[in-house]
């Protein structure tokens, strides 16, 4: 089934000393299937189709449609086998609720901010938070990573930023006087996003903290990433910028 739709303003990430990151409202593509085999099977994917006013829009736009169609047909595609084994402990159906919506955006950068849950047996499901930051410079667009905003070394950098700053507040696993068990690591930083304020850093559930509606997040300042800053991109612009 397939609908158009107002971008449903039903995501919030809050952040900092009382802030959040609200969806900026625009059409939004949603569609779902639903069927049976030995379990019930749904699937719903639902993503924001921007104003087509740029070449990063027209970009943008087609790579997100992209992405989540292939989630949810390979979903489907998996589901479609009744299930070999059933347990005890496992549901009586299978679910994917992908759901992703645009939170910042300039003439030069588009970001978007959602969640991934899948239920496919067992105690429970899980949930992967979402993060795209797309950026036209010149006539060249992508999809931004880390690496792509920062000099080699980085991630060094922003691992002793964080943990320091876990450490010093207390916050989450690191409450308890004994870090030793916390297995937060570099390759844990991989979700971002680009905003007004800084770089806002996103965590996975069970990294640095439980299970909780959000992810947690700590926003480092421009200011303070300008010595990682790689001069040949964006991030540079901006740090420069909030000196």
């Amino acid at each position: 089934m397939y609908g158009f739709l107002a971008q449903a303003l039903t995501i919030l990430l809050p952040f900092g000393a009382g802030d959040s990151l609200h969806p900026i409202e625009c059409e939004s593509e949603l569609f779902e299937t639903v069927f049976d085999t030995n379990v019930h099977i749904e699937a719903s994917v639902s993503y924001p189709r921007v104003p087509e006013t740029s070449l990063l829009a027209r970009y943008v736009n087609e790579a997100i449609r992209k992405e989540a169609c292939e989630l949810h047909d390979t979903f489907v595609q998996e589901m479609s086998t009744p299930q070999e084994e059933l347990w005890e402990e496992d549901g009586d159906e299978r679910t994917l609720r992908y759901e992703l919506s645009l939170v910042h955006s300039t003439p030069d950068l588009l970001s978007f901010y959602g969640s991934k849950y899948q239920y496919r047996g067992g105690i429970h499901g899980s949930v992967r938070y979402i993060t795209k930051t797309f950026c036209q410079q010149d006539d060249i667009i992508r999809e931004l990573t880390l690496d792509d905003l920062f000099f080699p070394g980085h991630r060094e950098w922003l691992f002793q930023y964080c943990e320091s700053y876990f450490r010093l507040n207390r916050c989450g696993y690191y409450n308890d006087d004994d870090h030793s068990w916390i297995g937060f690591n570099q390759e844990d930083l991989d979700a971002f996003l680009l905003t007004e304020k800084g770089l806002l850093l996103l965590f996975q559930n069970y990294v640095v903290s439980g299970y909780d509606d959000y992810p947690m997040t700590l926003l480092i300042p421009y200011n303070k990433l300008i010595t990682i800053a790689n001069p040949a991109n964006l991030t540079s612009f901006l740090c420069e910028r909030k000196k």
